[in-house]
């Protein structure tokens, strides 16, 4: 029996806090005072300005007459939305700034056949459903694993906890029922396939039963120096090009697990227990240049220009859940640390910023325009190299739209941001009895624009400028995310735009 595979199509929509600001985005007007948005479609197509010749060498922190470090408090007329500034001034060393045009790179069976050379020679690559089928002594294995946890009197092995009425979430009687279910059905030994990656494979899901795997594949790569990969590629929606490449831990029970990765930011103000920072640090063993070292190899092989390091944080790899809260985490010695590098293009010396936001979602929930989500390139790295990589949507840069655009002085540009942060924030305080933004890293940079109703293949990059921190809550454990861009405002034309849905 076969039967068709696709994904589903819907992108889901922004946060709600920015919704106020997309409907804001029809006004047309130059300063502050007046409106503090443009037409999206001007903007999507690139019509700005070009600046006189600054001359005499100036940089652009000169030009924009922006300040090192900038303070600000601002308070809504209630008192109960307050936004505190106290941040570094970001701007990279530069001249001067173009707008230029890009588009979606292609992505079929030629640029497949390319990443996978170039991430993995002439190593083995199999089909994942056929290399991970459990045999019946695997079977025998995990029901023997899991009626040793029952004996122990331990009913809740993977920390899932209880639901409301105090039941556990993981039901590892039932889990024991249908394993000894699927080992009738298992296979004495599993037959692995090799495989070309591409889209369109048949490939078995068990019980007799194959699906036509359209628009996604997903292997084991068998590197030959005892590393295996999970090597996954697939197109939906916003996403035409997804490459995402992930270590194996132990083979196990359940397959081949995945270890996890954590961003060390990320991690912090959770309630789990981890490693503090210098710890991580000396567990890499790796410097950060080494790391960058590592990665930039795979860029280079990738054949991707102008790619460098915008971002990066420490990271640890988990190779379960029971070895993440309490005890030594480096007990369990698939447990690494690492890094977690961002990439992104940087032309002419102004980089892409990288944010948390991926783009490409619907203006509103019923939203059927077909978008397009950022470029993104993400490397997580250890000792032994590469771990984990994940390409999204690369670009094809094209030709400067305007050259040496003219830019809006720094204290335009705060005007606009001081005056944004009030508006766009004024719903929270329906549900919220007060809130209070930190601020403290304002950076200029490069984001993508694009008009999704017009053309949802092509866009162009714009300076612009984005505001990072984090906000407090009364009686809410706020953590911080250190790349969420709580406004981004072109430096051009001082119109908002909106990181969740791309212009």
């Amino acid at each position: 029996m076969s039967r068709k595979h696709t994904r589903c199509r819907r992108w889901a929509a922004g946060a709600c806090g920015v919704l106020l600001c997309a409907s804001l985005l029809g006004g047309c007007a130059k300063t502050p005072e007046d409106s503090v948005v443009k037409l999206k479609g001007e903007a999507a197509g690139g019509g700005y300005e070009e600046a006189e010749s600054a001359g005499g060498g100036q940089t652009l922190r000169e030009i924009l007459a922006a300040p090192e470090h900038y303070e600000s408090e601002t308070k809504d007329p209630t008192g109960k939305l307050t936004v505190i500034t106290d941040a570094q001034v970001e701007i990279p060393e530069a001249e001067e700034v173009d707008t230029i045009a890009v588009s979606q790179h292609p992505f079929g069976q030629e640029e497949i056949d390319r990443i996978t050379e170039a991430l993995f020679g002439e190593a083995d690559i199999y089909d994942y459903y056929s290399y991970t089928e459990k045999t019946k002594e695997d079977y025998r294995a995990w029901i023997e694993e899991l009626e040793g946890y029952v004996a122990a009197g331990n009913l809740d092995p993977y920390r899932e906890g209880t639901d409301e009425n105090g039941n556990y979430i993981y039901d590892i009687y039932g889990v024991i029922e249908q394993a000894k279910r699927d080992y009738e059905n298992a296979p004495e030994e599993a037959e692995r396939k090799k495989v070309r990656p591409q889209y369109g494979l048949e490939v078995g899901i068990g019980m007799g039963e194959t699906e036509v795997m359209e628009d996604s594949f997903s292997g084991i790569v068998d590197t030959g120096d005892g590393k295996l990969y999970q090597y996954d590629i697939f197109s939906y929606g916003p996403v035409p090009m997804r490459v995402q490449v992930k270590r194996l831990g132990n083979t196990a029970h359940a397959g081949l697990e995945q270890p996890e990765w954590w961003a060390y930011q990320d991690m912090e103000g959770g309630e789990l227990s981890y490693p503090d920072e210098e710890e991580i640090k000396t567990k890499a063993e790796i410097s950060l240049e080494e790391a960058k070292e590592m990665a930039d190899e795979k860029v280079s092989a990738l054949g991707i220009s102008d790619m460098d390091v915008v971002s990066w944080d420490y990271a640890l790899r988990s190779q379960a859940w029971e070895e993440k809260g309490g005890g030594d985490f480096w007990e369990n010695e698939e447990n690494q640390a690492g890094y977690l590098l961002h990439y992104a293009r940087r032309l002419s010396g102004i980089p892409i910023t990288h944010t948390v936001d991926e783009g490409g979602a619907y203006e509103d929930i019923e939203g059927t325009t077909e978008t397009w989500s950022y470029e993104r390139l993400d490397f997580y790295v250890t000792k032994e190299g590469v771990d984990r990589m994940d390409l999204t949507n690369l670009y094809d840069i094209g030709e400067v739209r305007t050259e040496n655009v003219k830019l809006l002085p720094f204290s335009e540009v705060t005007a606009i941001y001081e005056k944004m942060m009030q508006i766009q924030n004024a719903d929270v305080l329906n549900y919220e009895d007060s809130r209070t933004y930190r601020i403290d890293r304002i950076a200029f940079g490069y984001t993508r624009i694009y008009e999704p109703s017009t053309d949802s293949r092509q866009g162009v990059l714009v300076p612009a400028w984005d505001f990072f921190g984090s906000f407090e809550v009364p009686g809410r454990d706020n953590a911080k995310t250190p790349s969420q861009s709580f406004l981004t405002i072109n430096a051009a034309d001082g119109s908002v735009i909106n990181r969740g849905l791309g212009y």
